[in-house]
């Protein structure tokens, strides 16, 4: 799967994507937000911060066919050669076709390329599937845990005080 580097003018397609992938399903699921938090999980102002002065990059995975948007995936570079992964998001449309393992390897290979010694991910304590999925791709619990950002309005409306973030690290190196 190509990965494409974000612009601007992608951006709208994105949040569509980012809010459809996460909160845009009427039923729960494994792969999504519904039931933890309401309302959108990004909008193109947030996602021109993020990418503002290159903070961040957003790559896109565009289907090799219909050169739809696939899935998408943020990284920022941090200290010491650590990246942070966050906000993959794969169509509902394509989902259990292994697009996100794709976007993933891609994703690991684009910062490896740029220097990344480890990516870094958060996930919300109470997605155990999820967790697991990050786990058989290499991922492994620091053991760290930050409180969930309920005073951000950023992140939507949260249905439940028992929300927490759980630290997942790989590493890079060969």
């Amino acid at each position: 799967m190509e990965l494409n580097i974000a612009e601007v003018k992608d951006l709208d397609k994105v949040a569509e994507l980012v809010n459809q992938a996460y909160r845009g399903i009427s039923a729960p699921d494994w792969t999504t937000e519904v039931g933890l938090i309401d309302g959108p999980r990004t909008n193109q102002h947030s996602l021109e911060d993020m990418i503002e002065n290159g903070a961040s990059i957003i790559l896109l995975a565009l289907d090799n066919v219909s050169r739809k948007l696939a899935g998408c995936v943020a990284l920022t570079p941090m200290d010491s050669g650590e990246w942070y992964l966050s906000m993959l998001a794969v169509s509902p449309h394509v989902q259990s076709s292994g697009v996100g393992r794709s976007i993933m390897t891609g994703a690991e290979k684009f910062a490896r390329d740029a220097g990344a010694r480890s990516l870094k991910i958060s996930v919300i304590n109470v997605r155990e599937k999820l967790i697991e999925w990050y786990e058989r791709r290499g991922f492994t619990k620091t053991g760290d845990t930050e409180p969930f950002p309920y005073d951000d309005p950023g992140v939507g409306v949260p249905l439940r005080d028992d929300l927490a973030l759980v630290t997942l690290t790989k590493s890079l190196m060969a």
